[in-house]
């Protein structure tokens, strides 16, 4: 009797999952993972042969799974209460804070730092700045779930500094970050800054560059969402967990011409609004990450500024567009062109690095300067 009870519960399971891929159509995106999904695969003799069929016939299986989100985020839930503290390098911290972990880097770290040395002495003419940005890890340890152990990002600052130093200014916000770390300068479910954040970097930019801030009085301040659940959440889904608020400000005054290449067409904004109906909200700054986008303000007519960036720079860079006529703001991830002959080309003044910690310890597109 008890056999065949296992093999009835057996039957039942793989009817309620089979019938479920072939009644409900595939979906393409998952705003719970933030990714595409994949989609059944074409046959062909050759792809069955290389195995490459039955991979993605597998990737296709694991991702269309009926009602796979509720099964995520109900595991999540039974290992939070196995007390489980870290899923997926995500540590539930104290506060309703979901906090990226962080290691000691590898030897991609030093990689990085001697490919940004070699191209700031390869152009000694152009004045060159590099702002990194601690994450939250580092400015709320005490966030962290009791013997969580982090590497220290204050170490990986001395080591920019040590290597980097003499070739490029070094700005570091982290003093700046933890004079506010009572305020909301980091989002509990993303691991970026917020606006707010990125505004006292912005701040403490200008006062080392010797520029005027504008005064966050001056722009118009918008609350654009209550429900963004980050890229933390993403990896790790809870049921419990509180959806963060976002802001955005603008300048009232400011007139932009935004060109994205052949990514998109050009436009007169630096936020895409329309991301506001997707999880990943964080993409309302420019609509994501792109590999060139050049912005062009009435505010100034001073600068061309080369800003080499990752993703922390994407909420920043709209405070700057008000102090530089022009900005060409690239993302190596994607542009892998000869960046020394971009400057030349179009009378690049001033380089701006923008990166946090954990991207500049372990991306691997630095190669591309």
């Amino acid at each position: 009797m008890k056999d065949k009870v296992h093999i009835l519960v057996f039957i039942i399971f793989l009817s309620f999952f089979g019938l479920g891929y072939l009644i409900f159509p595939p979906r393409e995106f998952s705003e719970l993972e933030n990714h595409y999904l994949t989609q059944f695969p074409q046959f062909s003799w050759k792809d069955l042969s290389n195995g490459t069929f039955t991979e993605t016939f597998d990737s296709y299986t694991a991702d269309q799974i009926l009602a796979k989100d509720l099964f995520v985020q109900s595991h999540v839930a039974l290992d939070r209460c196995l007390g489980i503290t870290q899923i997926n390098g995500v540590f539930f911290g104290k506060n309703g804070y979901l906090i990226q972990d962080y290691q000691e880097p590898d030897s991609q770290l030093q990689d990085n730092l001697n490919h940004i040395k070699t191209f700031a002495q390869e152009h000694p003419n152009v004045e060159m700045t590099f702002l990194i940005a601690p994450n939250a890890s580092e400015i709320y340890p005490e966030y962290l779930p009791a013997f969580a152990e982090t590497a220290s990002q204050a170490e990986v600052i001395r080591q920019v500094r040590a290597n980097l130093e003499g070739d490029l200014r070094i700005i570091d916000v982290t003093d700046t970050l933890r004079e506010h770390k009572e305020e909301e300068i980091f989002y509990k479910t993303d691991h970026h800054w917020t606006t707010l954040g990125a505004y006292y970097a912005y701040v403490h930019f200008c006062e080392d560059m010797h520029m005027e801030p504008t005064p966050w009085e001056d722009y118009t301040d918008m609350h654009i969402s209550e429900s963004f659940y980050g890229s933390l959440y993403s990896k790790a889904p809870s049921f419990t967990q509180q959806a963060d608020s976002m802001e955005l400000l603008q300048n009232p005054d400011g007139e932009y011409v935004v060109d994205y290449g052949t990514e998109r067409p050009v436009g007169n904004s630096m936020l895409e609004m329309g991301q506001l109906e997707r999880r990943d909200k964080y993409a309302v700054f420019f609509g994501g990450n792109y590999p060139l986008v050049t912005i062009e303000s009435n505010q100034n007519q001073g600068d061309r500024v080369l800003i080499l960036k990752d993703s922390y720079a994407n909420c920043l860079v709209p405070f700057l567009a008000d102090h530089y006529s022009e900005i060409h703001m690239m993302d190596l991830r994607y542009y892998h062109e000869d960046v020394g002959a971009y400057l030349e080309e179009h009378q690049i003044t001033k380089v701006i690095f923008i990166h946090n910690v954990d991207f500049l310890s372990t991306d691997n597109n630095f190669l591309w300067l």
